[in-house]
C-alpha cells in the first residue's frame, strides 16, 4: 500500500510579534498629546534659566530646559520635537515677558529670569532665528529614531542620540548668535563676540545634554520594556 506524502502546506506566519516599524513621521493621538504637553512644559520653563558670570567676565549661559524638546523629539519623533521646540519657545517668550520681567539677582555672579531675557534679546534668541533654532533642535532629535529603532538599552544607540542631538544644539545656537551679527549691525557685537557667545552657550549645555539625555532614555527604556515583559 502506497503511503501518502504528508501535506507540505505552509502555516501562516505570525507577524504579531514583529510588527512593521511605524514611520518616524507618523502622527497619531500619542504624538498630538505629547506635542501639546511639550509646548506647555517648554513654554513654562524655557526662559527660567541661569547666566553665570565666570571670573574671566564672560557669560556662561545655562539652558537646561533645552532637554525638553530633545527628549520629546527623541521619544515621539521629529514633528513633536519641532513643535515642542518652536512653539514652546514662542509661548515661553509670552510667559517670560508677562511674568518674569521683574526677576533678577544682582550679586555680580549669578543672574536669573530677566537677565537671561535681556541676554537673549541681545543675541537675537527671542527673534525669528530663536524660534527656528529651537524647532530645529527638536527636529534633529526626532531624526535619531531612524538609527536607533527607538531602543536605548545599549551604548551604540545612546551614543548615536548623544552625537546627533549635540550637533543639533550646536547648530541651533550657532544660527542664533551669528545671525545676530547680520541682523543688528552693532559695533559691540561682531564675529568675535558671537564666537564667545557661541562657546559660552554651547559648551555647558552640551555637557548637560550629553549626560542627562542618555541617562533618562536608558532609564525610560528599561521601565517600558520591563513592563512589556511582565
Amino acid at each position: 500500500m502506497q503511503r501518502r506524502a504528508p501535506s507540505q502546506q505552509s502555516s501562516p506566519v505570525d507577524n504579531s510579534r514583529n510588527p512593521e516599524p511605524v514611520s518616524i513621521w507618523f502622527v497619531g493621538l500619542p504624538q498630538v498629546v505629547a506635542a501639546i504637553l511639550g509646548i506647555i512644559l517648554y513654554g513654562l520653563l524655557s526662559h527660567v534659566n541661569l547666566i553665570i558670570l565666570v571670573p574671566t567676565g564672560t557669560l556662561d549661559v545655562f539652558l537646561p530646559a533645552l532637554l525638553i524638546p530633545l527628549l520629546f523629539g527623541v521619544i515621539y519623533g521629529p514633528w513633536v520635537g519641532l513643535i515642542t521646540g518652536g512653539f514652546g519657545f514662542l509661548l515661553g517668550d509670552y510667559v517670560a515677558n508677562l511674568w518674569l520681567h521683574d526677576l533678577s539677582w544682582g550679586n555680580g555672579y549669578l543672574f536669573y529670569g530677566s537677565a537671561l531675557i535681556n541676554f537673549r534679546d541681545l543675541i537675537g534668541w527671542n527673534g525669528f532665528t530663536g524660534y527656528l533654532a529651537n524647532g530645529m533642535i527638536g527636529l534633529v532629535a526626532g531624526l535619531t529614531q531612524i538609527l536607533t529603532r527607538r531602543r536605548y538599552n545599549n551604548f551604540e544607540s545612546l551614543a548615536t542620540v548623544g552625537v546627533l542631538t549635540a550637533a543639533g544644539v550646536a547648530l541651533g545656537i550657532a544660527i542664533v548668535v551669528y545671525s545676530a551679527v547680520l541682523v543688528y549691525h552693532s559695533p559691540y557685537y561682531r564675529a568675535t563676540e558671537a564666537t564667545m557667545a557661541f562657546l559660552d552657550t554651547t559648551l555647558p549645555n552640551l555637557l548637560f545634554a550629553l549626560v542627562m539625555l542618555p541617562l533618562l532614555l536608558f532609564i525610560g527604556d528599561a521601565i517600558v520594556w520591563s513592563k512589556g515583559r511582565a
